[in-house]
């Protein structure tokens, strides 16, 4: 199928997310290889029930031939858009960015809603190959493509690794920003003169925990600097010795890419479904909130500045793996895949154990929404649904798994 006109819907083109920045990559990908994007906000077409027939008349108005959607966590609205798409007769495309942790780790009620929905797309794009064999076992053709961003440290060659740290996101809870602080805290009984480079804003609340942490201990004032949001990070990742990510679960982590591109080793919280902090790659993951594990980590490479040295150098090589990927290709055996009829397509194979991987990730953000829900819900019947909700879809899933 030669697509030529491609349709993506994204929320919000002033944000600063990650969503709305491999879309925005994306566009001028598209443009490059020779492709007409067509770029459609919710500006565009609002919010309200009238949304899917006005997506209907901008696809039909602008020739859209494909709409990859990038924004697929609200229910009605991506219903609306899958509505809108196949009334004009082209394929719908979700982008999904988070593997299964935005929408559960939050708490919410509605994975077997929007994971129904999601595999009810023509194919779905993923970051990881751990959610392209889920959505795979689902009945969805999928395709793991990684995201490839510029580098931005081009020309840049690390002579040293000063003890300081790098963090870079956003300030919210799920980051654990607060976290970075303990951790740089518990350093610095090892590494006296650790410092600690916070690059990000968001929560109001959690930037004043920040603050307010900080300005209580003294001993922390001259060694925690707060930029705040910066375009260029560059001369920051030039100035550190290392990279920590505090995160419950990243969707790919460009922030951990930006790192490795200086190379800088990574010592990151465990997330084993995602490619660019598997051993060898220049980054090491220690358990969940395990602050001290992750402290103890930092000083051993501080303490041996060769060994920090070769990490660092391992980190670059993996960056320059990742962006080595074949975007125009993927994309290219996507489309292609989308011209034959469901029996035929090469996008549902999956391997037994990405499968239980798969699922197993699945279950461990499962327990995270089961948490979210003890904090905010008192009332049992509330637990009650959100734990049938993943139970049913669970047992749907499994049923599938036990095929032959």
């Amino acid at each position: 199928m030669n697509f030529k006109k491609i349709a993506m819907i994204y929320r919000d083109v002033e944000s600063c997310g990650g969503i709305q920045r491999e879309a925005s990559f994306q566009i001028g990908t598209f443009a490059g290889w020779g492709y007409e994007p067509v770029v459609i906000s919710e500006k565009d077409i609002g919010s309200d029930d009238g949304r899917s027939s006005r997506l209907e008349a901008l696809l039909r108005e602008r020739g859209a031939e494909i709409v990859i959607e990038h924004d697929a966590y609200d229910v009605k609205k991506l219903a609306a858009d899958l509505k809108a798409s196949h009334a004009v007769g082209v394929p719908f495309v979700v982008f999904w960015h988070s593997v299964f942790s935005w929408m559960i780790a939050n708490g919410s009620a509605r994975a077997e809603t929007v994971l129904g929905k999601v595999a009810s797309a023509d194919a779905v794009i993923t970051l990881s190959p751990t959610d392209q064999a889920f959505f795979r076992v689902m009945g969805c053709r999928a395709l793991a493509i990684p995201p490839c961003d510029a580098d931005i440290m081009g020309g840049f060659r690390r002579t040293e690794h000063p003890h300081n740290i790098v963090w870079l996101g956003r300030l919210v809870d799920l980051k654990r920003p607060l976290h970075a602080i303990q951790i740089l805290e518990r350093l610095r009984s090892d590494v006296h003169d650790a410092k600690l480079f916070m690059l990000g804003d968001g929560d109001p609340k959690v930037c004043s925990l920040l603050d307010d942490y900080v300005r209580d201990r003294p001993h922390l004032r001259e060694a925690v600097h707060m930029y705040g949001f910066q375009k260029d990070v560059r001369p920051y990742l030039e100035a550190a010795g290392a990279g920590l990510v505090t995160s419950k679960f990243e969707g790919f982590c460009h922030s951990i890419v930006e790192m490795k591109m200086a190379s800088l080793p990574v010592v990151a919280y465990e997330m084993p479904y995602l490619l660019t902090i598997d051993e060898g790659t220049g980054a090491f993951q220690v358990p969940q909130g395990d602050i001290e594990a992750a402290a103890s980590v930092l000083a051993k490479l501080f303490h041996n500045p060769k060994e920090c040295f070769r990490q660092g150098e391992l980190a670059r090589k993996s960056f320059e793996l990742l962006s080595s990927f074949d975007h125009r290709k993927a994309y290219e055996r996507l489309f292609a895949d989308l011209a034959k009829p469901q029996g035929e397509s090469s996008l549902l194979s999956f391997d037994p154990d990405a499968a239980r991987n798969a699922m197993r990730v699945f279950l461990e953000h499962s327990q995270m929404g089961f948490e979210k829900v003890r904090e905010r819900i008192k009332a049992r019947e509330s637990r009650n649904g959100l734990m049938g909700s993943i139970g049913r879809f669970l047992i749907k899933v499994g049923r599938r798994l036990a095929r032959p």
